[in-house]
C-alpha cells in the first residue's frame, strides 16, 4: 500500500495515499528500511486488533519529486512500470517468434501511423484508396494475440493489469516493452504482423462490406497529430499526403453520418504535459480535439463497429456498451439545468443539442454526471454515446486486454475464456480504477505545477457545489475549493445540488458562474487547493 511516512511523537506512522484505507499504519523503527519522515513508501500492512501495523517494503523517495508520486499512484491500483522477471523473459522469447505464413501480404500497400508526438506503442495504422464510387479503407491493428498465448504467464499478467495506465511523462504498460514498444508496435520501415479490417465504403461513408484477416504490413511513415494538422491547414508537408487527404475526406463524411444518427458530442478538455529529459512535468496545457485526432477517431470507430458486427454469435465475444440514461436521470438533469438558467426538457436524444447551444464545460459536466458509465459486456447492448447498435474495442490490443479478447473471438483460432461475463467485468473494473488513477495524477500534477503561484489571482468557473463550498476549475485546469468559511454569512446547498445560496443577503453561486479567485494555498499530494473569491466575472 502506498503511504507517506510521518512522525507522530516518538512513533513513525505511514499515512495511506490514494487508497480507500484511511487508518494510519504504525511502523516500528527497525522496519523502516531507512525511510525518513516525509518519504513516500510502499507498506506491507497487517491488522492487529483495531489498528494497523506495517513494514516498509520499498522507499520511493521524497514527495517533491513527482516521479515518486506517480509510482505511488501506480501501486495504489496494483500496477507498475516494471514486470516480474518471468513475465519479461516470456515477452522477450515471444518477441523472437516469426510472423507466420498464413497472412495476406500488404507490404506494398501505402500505410501510415498517426499518433501523438510522444507515443511509443503504435497499435494502429491506416491505408486508403479512392474507388469509382467511394473508398476502400484498411485499418491495420497490431497482432498481439500472435505473441500472447492464452493462459501463459504473459497473458495472465496482461489480464490482471487490464490495460496500460498513462500518467504524465510515464506509463505502466499492460505488456512488457519487448512487445508493446518493439515486436508488436507498428513502427515505420519494419515488417509487422497485423490484423486488418478491410472496408468498402460508398462516397457518403456508408460501409457496404467488410472483412478481417491476419496480414503482413510495413508502415511507410510515423506521422504525428501536430504534423497532420499543419498539413491539413496548408502549412506543412508530410509523407503520403494523398493517403492522408483521402483519409481526412472520409473521416469528415463519417463525422457527418455520426451527427445525423445522433452521436453525443460533448467536447471536453484534457490536460497534456511538457516533461523534461528526466520525465518530470514542467508545463501543462489544455488539449482539445483537432482534425487529425478526429480523423483517427472516426476510422477507429468504424473499424470497431464493423468488427462488432462480425462478432455477433461468436463465442468469447466482448462488446463495448453504453446504456441510455433513464427517466430519473433526465428528471434530475432537468432540475439542475433549470437551476443554472438552462430551461429545457432533456431527453437522451437532445443532450448533444443542449451541449452545443450552451457551449459550456460546466453544462457538459452536468450532462456527463447524468450518463451511465460505459463498460464491457458479453452481450451486445449497443452504445448510446456513439449511437451505434454494434460496438466493441478492437483497435488497441497493446494497451487494452478487452481488445485482446476481441481479437481471439474474431480470429477464432483460440479457446475463449471459460467465463466471458467475468472477464468483461474484470476489464471494466480495471478500466475504472485506471481512470481514477489518471484523473488523480492530473489533479496532483496541475497543482504541483502551481506550487509557486500562491497569492496569484486566477480566473475560474464553478464546476460543482457542496454544502461546504464551491469547486472552481481554474484557467490552468486544476480544481480548487472555496470553503464556505471564506464566504460572508451563512450559505446552504439548495436541493438541486448545483446552487449554493445565502438567502439573507440574496446571493448565490451556481455551476457555470465565472469568478476571479485568489490562490491561497496548495497541497498537491492531497490534491487540495484553497481559494478565495475576489469577485464575479
Amino acid at each position: 500500500m502506498p503511504a507517506q511516512l510521518v512522525r507522530r511523537g516518538k512513533y513513525s506512522v505511514a499515512d495511506p495515499l490514494f487508497v480507500e484505507e484511511r487508518r494510519p499504519v504504525l511502523v516500528a523503527r527497525k522496519l523502516r528500511r531507512g525511510a525518513e519522515a516525509g518519504d513516500i513508501v510502499l507498506v506491507r500492512v497487517r491488522e492487529k486488533g483495531r489498528s494497523l501495523r506495517g513494514e516498509i517494503i520499498k522507499v520511493l523517495g521524497p514527495p517533491d519529486d513527482s516521479r515518486n508520486v506517480y509510482d505511488a499512484l501506480f501501486a495504489s491500483i496494483e500496477t507498475s512500470r516494471t514486470f516480474a522477471p518471468k513475465v519479461e523473459e516470456e515477452a522477450v522469447e515471444a518477441a523472437r517468434g516469426e510472423a507466420g505464413e498464413r497472412r495476406e501480404d500488404l507490404r506494398d500497400l501505402p500505410t501510415v501511423t498517426i499518433d501523438g508526438a510522444d507515443a511509443k506503442d503504435f497499435d494502429d495504422a491506416i491505408s486508403i484508396e479512392r474507388t469509382d464510387d467511394g473508398f476502400r479503407l484498411w485499418v491495420h491493428i497490431a497482432d498481439v494475440t500472435h505473441y500472447v498465448r492464452p493462459g501463459s504467464v504473459l497473458d495472465r499478467e496482461a489480464r490482471r493489469r487490464g490495460n496500460s495506465v498513462y500518467l504524465p511523462g510515464t506509463v505502466a504498460p499492460m505488456l512488457p516493452r519487448a512487445l508493446s514498444e518493439e515486436a508488436c508496435s507498428l513502427r515505420p520501415g519494419e515488417e509487422k504482423a497485423a490484423v486488418t479490417v478491410e472496408v468498402e465504403l460508398a462516397a457518403s461513408g456508408e460501409a457496404r462490406s467488410s472483412r478481417a484477416y491476419r496480414s503482413r504490413i510495413v508502415s511507410d511513415a510515423r506521422l504525428t497529430y501536430e504534423d497532420v494538422d499543419a498539413f491539413l491547414r496548408g502549412e506543412g508537408e508530410i509523407l503520403r499526403p494523398d493517403l492522408v487527404q483521402a483519409a481526412y475526406e472520409l473521416s469528415r463524411r463519417l463525422k457527418t453520418r455520426a451527427a445525423v444518427r445522433g452521436k453525443l458530442e460533448l467536447g471536453g478538455r484534457e490536460p497534456e504535459y511538457e516533461v523534461d529529459e528526466g520525465g518530470v512535468p514542467v508545463a501543462a496545457r489544455v488539449r482539445r480535439s483537432t482534425p487529425a485526432r478526429d480523423l483517427i477517431e472516426e476510422l477507429m470507430v468504424l473499424a470497431n463497429e464493423e468488427v462488432a458486427k462480425m462478432l455477433r454469435g461468436r463465442p468469447g465475444a466482448v462488446y463495448r456498451v453504453h446504456e441510455r440514461p433513464n427517466a430519473e436521470d433526465m428528471e434530475i438533469l432537468q432540475e439542475r439545468l433549470a437551476a443554472v438558467g438552462v430551461e429545457v426538457e432533456p431527453t437522451p436524444e437532445n443532450l448533444g443539442t443542449i451541449s452545443h447551444k450552451a457551449k459550456s464545460d460546466a453544462i457538459n459536466y452536468l450532462i456527463l454526471r447524468a450518463l451511465p458509465r460505459a463498460s464491457y459486456s458479453s452481450a451486445a447492448l449497443g452504445h448510446y454515446g456513439l449511437a451505434l447498435e454494434n460496438y466493441t474495442h478492437f483497435t488497441s490490443p497493446i494497451r487494452r486486454y478487452s481488445d485482446v479478447l476481441v481479437h481471439r473471438a474474431l480470429l477464432g483460432d483460440e479457446q475463449p475464456p471459460e467465463d466471458v461475463t467475468a472477464a468483461a467485468g474484470h476489464v471494466s473494473e480495471r478500466e475504472w480504477r485506471s481512470a481514477v488513477c489518471e484523473r488523480t495524477a492530473d489533479q496532483y500534477t496541475l497543482m504541483w505545477l502551481m506550487r509557486d503561484r500562491v497569492g496569484d489571482n486566477l480566473e475560474g468557473v464553478v464546476v460543482s457545489t457542496a454544502a461546504f463550498g464551491l469547486f472552481v476549475e481554474l484557467e490552468t485546469g486544476a480544481t480548487g475549493l472555496v470553503h464556505v468559511s471564506k464566504l460572508p454569512g451563512w450559505w446552504e446547498l439548495e436541493p438541486n445540488g448545483v446552487v449554493l445560496s445565502n438567502d439573507p443577503i440574496g446571493a448565490s453561486y451556481r455551476v457555470g458562474d465565472r469568478v476571479l479567485v485568489e490562490f491561497l494555498d496548495v497541497l498537491p499530494l492531497m490534491q487540495r487547493a484553497e481559494l478565495r473569491v475576489v469577485r464575479r466575472l
